[in-house]
């Protein structure tokens, strides 16, 4: 009886550390191949204070592409695809990312190219730049076939 009592709060533990686990939901999905295009441009947020745009272009640099962020007036003229995102955050003993959406766009047509979505249930520690890496990360790898 006294060992039972004893492994119980343990593995009540466990099960939370683990339910954390599962707290993240990630979706992106791609109107078309983005491989032909190689010049972003991330159009800042004016609320953002805490450089996601910036964090957006470094990821796309980091693979080699030319990005810029800025006003919506600064869009260079060779610009091939726009960046937009809107974001949420929570506090829990610091800011916590809850909700990032970022939706790509052709800059001719304004027709969607891809959107990323990040949502956290439970928001974790991981930092803002990996979150989006990865999310960058996922919307340049080929779709399994």
């Amino acid at each position: 009886m006294t060992t039972t009592l004893r492994t119980f709060p343990a593995a009540f533990l466990l099960c939370l550390l683990l339910g954390g686990c599962a707290s993240v939901d990630t979706k992106v999905e791609r109107a078309e191949d983005l491989a032909r295009v190689q010049r972003f441009f991330v159009i800042a947020n004016a609320n953002d204070s805490r450089a996601l745009d910036r964090h957006l272009v470094n990821a796309l640099r980091a693979r080699g592409l030319t990005a810029e962020f800025g006003p919506r007036t600064m869009i260079p003229d060779d610009t091939q695809a726009v960046i937009t995102y809107q974001d949420s955050w929570t506090w829990d003993f610091g800011d916590r990312l809850m909700y990032l959406e970022v939706t790509a766009r052709d800059v001719q047509s304004r027709q969607p190219l891809g959107l990323m979505q990040y949502r956290a249930k439970i928001p974790g520690r991981q930092p803002v730049g990996e979150i989006i890496t990865d999310l960058v990360t996922r919307l340049f790898t080929p779709a399994k076939r």
